[in-house]
């Protein structure tokens, strides 16, 4: 019987069996991938993702110092930095530099298996994949985004989501990353233009609908006006949680990373809340393990612990993204055209509060700024409240959608 089974070797689920190998504990790790990290993402990581879990400076394909923001009305806002706040980097390599470490101090891998269900027992649990059985004092279900399994222990699923489709395309010498928002481009969300390595850029979108649609049309776009000179990689989707699971652990069961909905709804970024939240889950399994107490009441330290770091960041977030979601166009146009007049954005990108990892605080000086409030005034009443009621955010957490959202009637 091991110590530990990890279901799935993504940033979470091998940085989880890198933390309890290096404790001594029997770790067995089984994905249904066979290359280790190889799951469809922008790679794009902050620098304090950077200095916590370092990396290879060979990894890195370079730091993002400026970004363009592109408005429904094609007028473009400009975000630069002395300091670079984010790396784009081979997010293959940098997974799976987790797993060569992890199976160095002593974890062993089964790649190719795909777990089809886990069975709690009053002695330990049961994991049965399509080539094996295994058995285990406790499991991490660290299996990403949609996975069936926290549903198979009781847990449920992620209540609210987006469908994210990325392609690779042939670009010029280009390095700034472009970010467009429009109704016509991803409806209540973004697109993107990632530059990766030379000639090659990442395109996708997030939308809650018809994704691979408004991603056809953005690329047919971008090759009419030059931008690209073909596609590279075919298109592909995968599902981003924007909500966390309400519950996150039982006797003997802990769940991690995008499995857990610990994401940014603001961004759909989740490697470096992945690895905070692993290092939480494998602290607080190997004192469980230790003490041969591997209840429920136990492990409950791990969601304690967990929502004290990224709680109050989760809730926020996804409150400005409701918030973002009935916005129209015209309206979001009209607070970027008085943005850029005011130096409003300029201020934002000197602001202390910036960071590419924690977005709450920055959040809540938006929601404060006096010009702001005077322009969410004009745009939208409601959204005017909030700005002089910040606190508010957090309740719109719970309007998510349907009739009864206060937002709806305000939308035109």
């Amino acid at each position: 019987m091991d110590d530990v089974v990890v279901v799935g070797a993504g940033p979470a689920g091998n940085n989880a069996a890198l933390e309890l190998a290096k404790r001594g504990f029997g770790v067995r790790v089984i994905d249904s991938r066979v290359n280790i990290g190889d799951k469809l993402c922008t790679g794009i990581i902050g620098a304090e993702c950077a200095r916590r879990f370092p990396l290879d400076s060979e990894l890195v394909y370079h730091e993002a110092r400026s970004a363009k923001l592109v408005t429904p009305e094609k007028a473009t806002l400009h975000f630069s930095v002395a300091t670079p706040q984010a790396k784009i980097v081979d997010r293959v390599s940098y997974v799976a530099s987790f797993a060569h470490r992890a199976e160095a101090a002593g974890a062993t891998y089964h790649l190719g298996q795909r777990v089809l269900e886990i069975s709690p027992e009053s002695s330990g649990v049961s994991i049965r994949t399509d080539q094996n059985h295994y058995r285990a004092r406790s499991v991490i279900i660290a299996s990403g985004f949609g996975t069936p399994l926290t549903n198979n222990v009781g847990l449920g699923k992620v209540a609210d989501y987006v469908t994210a489709v990325q392609a690779e395309a042939a670009i010029g010498d280009e390095d700034q990353v472009e970010i467009h928002l429009g109704q016509s481009v991803a409806p209540g969300f973004f697109s993107w233009i990632v530059p990766t390595r030379p000639g090659r850029a990442l395109v996708g979108l997030l939308t809650r609908r018809k994704a691979q649609n408004h991603l056809d049309d953005f690329l047919r776009r971008l090759e009419s006006e030059g931008r690209i000179r073909c596609v590279t990689k075919e298109p592909s989707s995968w599902g981003i949680p924007l909500r966390p699971l309400k519950h996150t652990l039982r006797d003997r069961i802990l769940v991690v990373g995008d499995a857990a909905g610990q994401v940014k709804p603001t961004s759909g970024g989740g490697i470096y809340y992945s690895l905070l939240s692993s290092e939480i889950a494998a602290d607080v399994l190997a004192g469980a393990l230790s003490a041969g107490d591997l209840s429920s009441r136990y492990l409950s330290n791990y969601q304690r612990r967990w929502k004290e770091l990224l709680g109050h960041e989760l809730e926020t977030g996804y409150s400005a993204r409701r918030m973002y979601e009935y916005l129209s166009d015209s309206q979001i146009s009209s607070l970027a055209r008085q943005a850029d007049r005011n130096g409003l954005h300029q201020e934002l990108i000197n602001s202390p509060e910036l960071s590419f990892d924690w977005h709450s605080q920055m959040i809540d000086k938006v929601m404060r700024h006096p010009i702001l409030g005077g322009m969410l005034g004009l745009v939208n009443p409601f959204l005017a409240t909030l700005a002089h009621r910040p606190n508010r955010l957090l309740d719109l957490a719970g309007t998510a959608s349907g009739s009864s959202d206060p937002l709806v009637s305000t939308r035109g």
